[in-house]
């Protein structure tokens, strides 16, 4: 394996001219146990797919000096490192765990992790069981710093008695929230129509990721940035979207179009035509959220991250001046939908499919055009994510399985499907594998898609999964998500890892799971210290 990604990082020297030194395989990993081995990814900047330390025979992380992007997980477990500082270009990850290295005693680095965590680049960050130096963060900012940051307010929520330094990070007591939505109805007259466009800048109140039902609350209306939920919401207008989402939109270089719920509605129409006529630029179509928004005390408000304009009427130039100089001035650059989509009407369009039992609903605020279309029975539909996916199906389909035909709908979103074995599916070069109840497949596609696989639903009792020694790619065969520790509790003993489409793991040895539950429509990596059999238990039946 180390030589397949020595000579994958070679070639990419020979072939490209790019700036950055890749290595590694998407979709896969590489695990490595001893420093020699380490020391062949010298000079890799960007890893493509996870990878894993774990040995006491690794002492010395040099040869990952120039590392900044995994485009994946990375794992420091159980090694004889001492030092952290030569991983602190390590920017960017799925994840990044660093658990059970008791020699550490330089782990400044775990703070640049802390900040990149902050910002969204780095998804899941674990420390632990790395002594007291690297595990406490009051001690390890005082050791690398000089000093600790914190939240010094004693009426805040996180006030942290020992920092001498303010870092902007206070929370205070907000209600708990289920959803965030708040009463978005006019409960007054309108607001008299001013020209008189005020633009203010709050620098940042931070961007910390948040969880319902924490509350979130703001002392700016409205708030420009702060704290947010994990999930930003897909681009376009919303019957109510709230702060604790759009934030998070702000943060990704988005603008959020916001009236008083009393606003005239010739200005919402304004907004919205400022919204759809703005072109595409080189980070792909305008990101915009339109959105009513409770006790504006404004007409309308413009909000890009740390700056609102404000205004009582509708003034075309001021507003689009506002957007021409803030748009994707924030701390990250992404184009892409977030998947909350709770109250969306649409994007530059109020009419699509409002039923959400149609394989094609979009939202129920829409005006119903007759376009949905309805599954027939026994039809499953998979999620296809932008980029690599791990995926699988409970459908036996009832005539033709070739890929080419399952796919033939979504064809030109999809770049390759390949199994386990490297057989692939290449609609731009004719090439065609079948699809296998029981297995898993990587797909890459090119923007996001729906899979929709119709035929006759199996019997997941009826239908074992041969698992040989090394990696097998399988499918999940139940109908409803269940822990993964079950499904797997009278095989473990034969399971060295098991991982999805994320990089998430299931490590049986070290009692370790991030992955919680196998999913309908997902499908799995996993490696055997020996052959076995895995068998699903019927769908009337619980684990």
């Amino acid at each position: 394996m180390i030589r397949q990604i020595l000579m994958f990082f070679s070639l990419f020297f020979l072939k490209s001219n790019l700036i950055f030194a890749q290595c590694g395989e998407i979709g896969n990993q590489l695990v490595i146990d001893n420093q020699t081995d380490l020391e062949l990814l010298s000079g890799c900047e960007i890893f493509e797919g996870n990878l894993i330390l774990t040995s006491e025979n690794i002492s010395d992380l040099s040869p990952l000096s120039s590392l900044s992007v995994v485009n994946g997980s990375f794992y420091l477990i159980n090694s004889s490192v001492t030092d952290l500082s030569p991983i602190s270009s390590l920017n960017t990850a799925i994840q990044i765990l660093i658990q059970s290295n008791f020699l550490l005693n330089s782990c400044c680095a775990i703070l640049d992790f802390n900040n990149s965590f902050q910002l969204g680049t780095i998804s899941n960050l674990s420390i632990s069981n790395n002594g007291i130096i690297c595990d406490d963060n009051n001690t390890l900012m005082l050791e690398c710093l000089g000093y600790i940051s914190g939240c010094m307010d004693q009426e805040a929520l996180n006030y942290n008695p020992q920092a001498s330094q303010q870092d902007g990070s206070c929370i205070y007591y907000c209600p708990d929230s289920d959803d965030d939505i708040v009463d978005y109805s006019c409960h007054s007259d309108s607001i008299p129509v001013n020209c008189n466009p005020i633009i203010v800048n709050q620098p940042s109140d931070g961007a910390g990721h948040f969880n319902n039902p924490v509350g979130l609350c703001y002392e700016e209306t409205p708030p420009s940035s702060g704290p947010h939920r994990p999930m930003w919401g897909r681009w376009g207008e919303y019957e109510y979207m709230p702060p604790q989402r759009y934030i998070h939109n702000l943060e990704h270089g988005g603008i959020a179009l916001l009236y008083h719920p009393c606003a005239p509605i010739e200005f919402v129409d304004s907004l919205r035509s400022v919204a759809c006529s703005r072109g595409l630029d080189d980070g792909g179509d305008f990101r915009w959220i339109l959105t009513p928004y409770a006790d504006l005390p404004t007409n309308i408000a413009i909000v890009a991250w740390e700056w609102t304009y404000f205004n009582d009427c509708f003034e075309f130039e001021s507003i689009n001046n506002f957007i021409n100089n803030h748009y994707r001035n924030a701390p990250e650059d992404f184009y892409y939908n977030g998947t909350y989509d709770t109250l969306f009407i649409g994007k530059c369009e109020a009419f699509g499919c409002n039923d959400i039992s149609a394989i094609n609903f979009e939202s129920s605020s829409l005006i119903d055009n007759g376009s949905c279309i309805y599954p027939s029975i026994d039809t499953q539909l998979v999620i296809l994510n932008d980029g690599w996916s791990i995926f699988s199906t409970y459908i036996s389909t009832t005539s033709n399985d070739n890929m080419s035909n399952i796919f033939s709908d979504i064809s030109n979103q999809t770049v390759i499907v390949k199994n386990n074995l490297g057989s692939a599916y290449l609609p731009d070069w004719d090439l065609d594998i079948s699809l296998v109840i029981g297995e898993g497949y990587f797909a890459k596609m090119n923007s996001n898609a729906t899979l929709q696989i119709s035929g006759t639903q199996i019997i997941p009792e009826l239908n074992p999964i041969d698992l040989i020694e090394g990696w097998n790619l399988i499918g999940y065969l139940r109908d409803e998500p269940v822990d993964i520790i079950l499904v797997f509790q009278d095989i473990y003993e034969h399971v060295i890892i098991v991982k999805d489409g994320l990089g998430n793991i299931y490590y049986p040895d070290w009692n370790y799971n991030n992955i919680g539950e196998m999913n309908p429509g997902e499908g799995y990596q996993i490696k055997m210290s020996s052959s076995t059999q895995l068998e699903y238990l019927s769908n009337d039946e619980e684990y």
